[in-house]
């Protein structure tokens, strides 16, 4: 008999979900959901849910999505996890995988595949006492996540259901140590997306965390959204859509806390969230395979502190990832030293080191110089690629208003070594940013092909 686990964990009067827009098909109005209501809605959905094969869940509604998902698992059926919504993803996922439908709210849909609109399905409300929470097997495969791209070609990582329910336990005790009632949250990247799928969507189901629908894109819409939200309330968002928030903030918001990761934060970027939200910054630290791992206050340290039931073993100058309810383990990419048993300091890639003109150095550590200029609205320095003798990095910039190149290539050439300020820097509009806040290397290198061609 394999070990099972509930489909989540929440009272029957929990709120699981705020609603920004009513789903009519549903019977729902704006403002909370029950975990009642919620249990309801995906019965009646996975009763309908008769297509076979694995799901591509495409839902923009993050309500929607995390009904798609339950009812795709209460099914036995698989979800895969796009790392993006585009045509040709779904078609590649279909001929990798066969046997596909899609479950969506909407969206642009392939009309190769067939599709499942979750809207179609009529869900009365109904006064039914049962709450009964359904149980799932430890060994069910839940979903199939994929990394963002953003060093190459996405890899898939497979999600059992007790990888889900145990990682978002001790997520839970280490993103959120400080709240014993529910926390209203509200998100700014996809929930297709791994660190939005193991904050928005697994922690309503596994803890006191109630989502928001929305997934709002200016950062107006962002303020206007989470200001709706009740006390006390969570921004869980990426540095890219911190710093934008922050240069268009003109008084202070409050907030219980602020959740941040995907990309390197700044400590100055990090201090202004702080001020700016009146509520401490946890930076997390994770990955695709693994999901999170540490956390860090970085308005305030350095040093990551290391999750509970996540061991790191160390040989040769690699990290191996091991916990008891991953699948395999996983060699980290970065390079990391440790402080102490629990805390470690990042000191970038294997793939950041670099040498020119007989000097090495490290990608990472002149972005994160790069990130910490003030004029600066979003930014990366690259290495290109090419079949002769690369001497130079190449730096694209968006700037702020009233900023010029040559501030930026003043700045860098006082704290960069010579051999390492990039030439050229790029300006441009704005960088090609995935909705989790990723940079695809594919688009930045086509980005750049252009800009060379226009020099």
């Amino acid at each position: 008999m394999p070990d099972i686990f509930p489909l989540f964990t929440r009272e029957a009067e929990d709120t699981i979900a705020y609603l920004t827009r009513p789903v009519d098909a549903a019977a729902l109005n704006t403002g909370p959901v029950t975990a009642s209501r919620f249990l309801s809605h995906v019965k009646q959905v996975a009763e309908a849910l008769t297509c076979q094969g694995h799901a591509i869940n495409l839902c923009e509604n993050r309500y929607l999505f995390l009904v798609g998902l339950c009812a795709a698992v209460l099914r036995g059926t698989t979800t895969l996890l796009p790392p993006d919504k585009n045509i040709a993803t779904q078609e590649q996922m279909n001929g990798d995988y066969g046997d596909c439908f899609i479950i969506h709210d909407g969206s642009e849909i392939s009309a190769a595949i067939p599709a499942f609109n979750i809207l179609s399905v009529k869900c009365p409300q109904t006064d039914s006492n049962d709450f009964s929470v359904p149980v799932i097997a430890d060994d069910f495969l839940a979903c199939i996540s994929f990394t963002s791209g953003s060093t190459g070609k996405s890899k898939p990582n497979l999600k059992y259901w007790r990888t889900l329910h145990r990682s978002s336990l001790i997520n839970y005790t280490f993103m959120i140590p400080d709240c014993e009632e529910t926390l209203y949250q509200l998100a700014t990247m996809p929930a297709q997306h791994m660190w939005g799928f193991e904050t928005s969507a697994l922690l309503p189901l596994f803890s006191k965390v109630c989502m928001s629908d929305a997934k709002p894109l200016f950062p107006q819409d962002i303020l206007d959204t989470f200001a709706a939200l009740p006390e006390p309330k969570q921004l869980v968002s990426t540095p890219v859509h911190l710093r934008a928030l922050c240069a268009g903030m003109t008084s202070e918001v409050r907030a219980h806390s602020v959740l941040c990761a995907t990309s390197p934060l700044t400590t100055e970027l990090a201090t202004e969230v702080e001020q700016k939200f009146n509520a401490p910054l946890r930076e997390v630290y994770g990955c695709s395979e693994v999901g999170s791992m540490a956390v860090r206050r970085s308005a305030k340290e350095q040093a990551w502190f290391k999750f509970e039931g996540i061991d790191f073993a160390q040989d040769d100058g690699t990290t191996t990832v091991r916990a008891e309810h991953l699948p395999s383990d996983t060699v980290l990419q970065d390079f990391i030293e440790f402080k102490d048993d629990n805390h470690f300091v990042l000191s970038g890639r294997a793939s950041d080191l670099i040498k020119i003109a007989g000097k090495r150095g490290s990608l990472f550590t002149i972005n994160q110089t790069l990130l910490t200029f003030k004029g600066l609205e979003d930014g990366i320095v690259i290495h290109p690629e090419s079949a002769g003798p690369v001497t130079r990095l190449v730096a694209i910039v968006s700037l702020k208003p009233g900023v010029e190149k040559a501030e930026l290539v003043r700045f860098l050439q006082a704290r960069v070594d010579s051999a390492f300020v990039p030439r050229p820097v790029y300006v441009v509009d704005a960088l090609p940013r995935e909705p989790n806040g990723k940079l695809l290397r594919k688009n930045i290198d086509a980005l750049h092909a252009s800009l060379k061609k226009k020099r």
